[in-house]
């Protein structure tokens, strides 16, 4: 079986999330390959760099309008390139490629291949009906979606009712080798004591508020504590200002490059993840690769308790001060990774699954 998982992101977790999928599925016997930017693809032509992030975020809306629409009609190209080249059984979609204009796109390649979507965040992770209408549509031009937790699972399938929709978790290893925390702290340049961490993107339904409010009473449980706000924001917004003024608060502004990552991870106590939506997180996967605990919400219950890598509390500040205070002082398990063959047999079975519906007729709604 030759496969095209196709990742317009040139960093952050789902490049790294992209690239472990083909390596485990190439072990696994599967020809894969990745269209990606320049530099990341492998046995593919590469995509265009497409533009994104805060930086991206921060352009007047006029600006950004026309950067996407000057995408197109190159971003368009290099995937027709990618998988006529190719030539693929099918093609596996980890993130949208042509702005704006995706669904037509994806119409175009399931015309010859078969189309697999996942969405990693199936519920737009800063809410909104037209992003979800967005997402929908992207949906319904695929054979199947994949999501990472049963919460979405009747989200996605009214959305796209022709579309196969299967919950397959994500237990690939995305960290490297674990690091002991002292050897992680030496390199960050990190003195002792209890460390508690909030790392990746720093977007409003990460709970910052949620932290704002509940930190003072951790530093009164825990005096020596600190808190550990490391990476890039989008934007300003109160709940970040007001986080980053307290006492104990450490905020390491800006993109974090991929070895520092784990060396984050590894070096906390525990990391807080209080998430007000969102089924899945990369940074948990990161903190387990690490042999380090979280705290997160019940949004992520599923996955923390699947994985064993923590403790989930109510979005209350109380709380998380109770919770957060008792992970620093007391400690919680360490987790261990999953086997990663379980997810590898779900993804392969899909595929199959996909490619025989081709032959026998249209798909059909499965969950």
């Amino acid at each position: 079986m030759r496969v095209l998982l196709v990742d317009a992101s040139d960093r952050g977790g789902i490049a790294t999330y992209s690239a472990r999928l083909r390596l485990v599925l190439s072990e696994a016997g599967v020809d894969a390959r990745l269209a990606a930017p320049p530099g990341l693809q492998v046995g593919s032509p590469a995509l265009g760099r497409h533009r994104w992030g805060p930086e991206f975020e921060a352009l007047s809306p006029l600006r950004r309008k026309s950067i996407l629409a000057g995408e197109v009609a190159s971003s368009s190209a290099a995937l027709r390139r990618a998988v006529t080249v190719v030539e693929p059984d099918l093609v596996h979609f980890q993130t949208e490629v042509v702005p704006r204009v995706d669904p037509f796109v994806l119409s175009w390649v399931g015309r010859r291949w078969p189309v697999v979507i996942t969405a990693h965040d199936a519920m737009p992770l800063e809410g909104g009906a037209a992003a979800l209408a967005r997402s929908a549509r992207r949906w319904r031009a695929a054979d199947a979606v994949v999501i990472h937790g049963r919460e979405p699972l009747r989200m996605v399938e009214s959305s796209a009712p022709r579309t196969l929709v299967r919950v397959i978790p994500s237990d690939l290893h995305l960290g490297g080798e674990p690091v002991p925390a002292g050897a992680a702290r030496s390199k960050l340049g990190l003195r002792e004591g209890p460390l508690a961490l909030l790392l990746g993107t720093l977007r409003p339904y990460k709970g910052l508020g949620i932290l704002a409010e509940a930190w003072p009473d951790v530093q009164r449980a825990v005096p020596e504590a600190r808190l550990a706000v490391v990476g890039q924001a989008y934007g300003r917004f109160e709940a970040l200002d007001k986080l980053t003024s307290l006492e104990g608060v450490d905020f390491r502004q800006g993109f974090i490059p991929e070895e520092d990552v784990d060396l984050w991870a590894a070096a906390a106590d525990v990391v807080l993840l209080p998430y007000h939506h969102g089924a899945h997180s990369g940074v948990l996967h990161r903190a387990v690769a690490m042999g380090t605990p979280v705290v997160g919400s019940p949004p992520l219950a599923e996955e923390i308790h699947r994985m064993g890598a923590g403790a989930f509390v109510p979005l209350d500040g109380p709380a998380w001060a109770g919770a957060v205070s008792s992970a620093l002082s007391e400690g919680l398990p360490r987790p261990q990774l999953r086997d990663e063959s379980a997810m590898v047999g779900a993804t392969l079975d899909l595929y199959e699954t996909v490619i025989s519906r081709r032959v026998q007729g249209p798909v059909g709604s499965s969950s």
